[in-house]
């Protein structure tokens, strides 16, 4: 319950933020990139330990304020000890996740902006070894600080809430794909 009320937290927040201004035109600033494309490295809470990811979001500018595209994420499998997901000596878990992203945009300066985003989708976890997979349901709601460096190229810092739904694989639960991340985005416009 704790986590849904989160979530429905951080929702709010956004759409607070984006409620300036949130005319379908962009009249304001003609500079405005269009299409958009991330680079993303997230660190996140993952079963009891922690996961490095890579992952790749894409979209369009619909105005200054509102964004739609798609974004995926998968586990980077390394096995780093301590308390990495994948330990040396363990069966390696596989973990992606993706889905259809809305983020809403504040404008602080020329340079800086606060975005909230909200992720839902669909995750697949499978073990190597062991075999069968499973698909469930992820919503993923996220704020962050991001610092456009030039027109076309940008940096941002995000934290976010993983919340898995329909878990029924191996001796996972909801809880093991839920959680806390952290995430560094490298931005590109065109």
């Amino acid at each position: 319950m704790k986590n849904i009320l989160i979530a429905v937290l951080v929702i709010f927040l956004t759409v607070q933020l984006s409620a300036q201004n949130n005319s379908f035109t962009n009249s304001v600033n003609n500079k405005q990139n269009r299409f958009y494309a991330d680079l993303v490295a997230k660190t996140a809470v993952l079963n009891g330990g922690w996961g490095l990811f890579g992952g790749m979001r894409a979209g369009y500018n619909i105005n200054e304020n509102i964004s739609l595209g798609l974004i995926g994420h998968g586990l980077i499998p390394e096995r780093l000890g301590g308390s990495y997901i994948n330990q040396k000596d363990r069966d390696e878990l596989h973990f992606g996740y993706g889905g259809i992203e809305t983020a809403f945009n504040h404008r602080l300066s020329d340079k800086f902006y606060l975005g909230g985003t909200i992720m839902a989708g669909a995750g697949r976890a499978d073990y190597e070894n062991l075999g069968g997979h499973d698909y469930f349901f992820i919503i993923e709601p996220g704020a962050s600080v991001n610092y456009i460096i030039t027109n076309w190229f940008g940096l941002g810092c995000s934290a976010n809430y993983r919340l898995a739904s329909g878990v029924k694989y191996a001796d996972f639960s909801n809880a093991s794909f839920s959680g806390w991340s952290t995430s560094i985005d490298f931005k590109f416009g065109f």
